[in-house]
């Protein structure tokens, strides 16, 4: 009898071990089905922000392409004006009755029309006669003895301009030096 109470007691263990077994399977069989879902849904989040990154690359070429082309047609456009007085002045050269004051009050006016383009465009001069040497802004061609000031700029060679903070081109310039 006690053999029998041990046989039914190793079954009953048996029994549970396999309930046991069981409910591990459909836990980790659970745990795959969710791992599975995660996955899923991680996958489709990343290409989601793949997508996303591509149009965002794309829109922010071609906001950078209308932004280049704005700033060219907004210099064209300017420049069709010097261009217009250009043309004027040419065709008015071959009139046998250009006389030299016409001709020096066309170019004061050409001048004076190209000013106005430059200020429109925000494009600055860089006059720096008498002003002290500045290598961010002056390109100094070469010294001459003076009784100014050291590193003063005596002569403007070729003046400069600069586009609000960004410098265009250096004023060209011959900067004293002590006798």
């Amino acid at each position: 009898m006690k053999e029998d109470k041990k046989k039914v007691s190793k079954t009953k263990d048996s029994i549970n071990d396999d309930a046991k077994k069981d409910e591990s399977i459909e836990e980790n069989v659970d745990e795959i089905t969710l791992l599975i879902q995660e996955n899923e849904r991680l996958s489709d989040l990343l290409l989601r922000s793949k997508a996303e990154l591509d149009n965002f690359q794309k829109r922010s070429v071609k906001q950078l392409q209308q932004a280049q082309l704005y700033s060219t047609e907004k210099l064209s456009s300017e420049l069709m004006v010097i261009m217009d007085s250009l043309e004027a002045a040419t065709a008015l050269s071959n009139d046998s009755d250009l006389t030299l004051e016409n001709f020096i009050e066309g170019n004061a006016l050409l001048l004076k029309t190209t000013k106005e383009v430059f200020e429109q465009l925000q494009i600055k001069e860089i006059n720096p006669i008498n002003e002290v040497f500045d290598p961010e802004l002056h390109q100094a061609m070469t010294t001459k003895e003076s009784d100014d000031e050291e590193n003063t700029v005596l002569e403007v060679m070729q003046k400069g301009y600069k586009l609000q903070s960004k410098l265009l081109r250096p004023a060209l310039v011959i900067v004293s030096k002590k006798k």
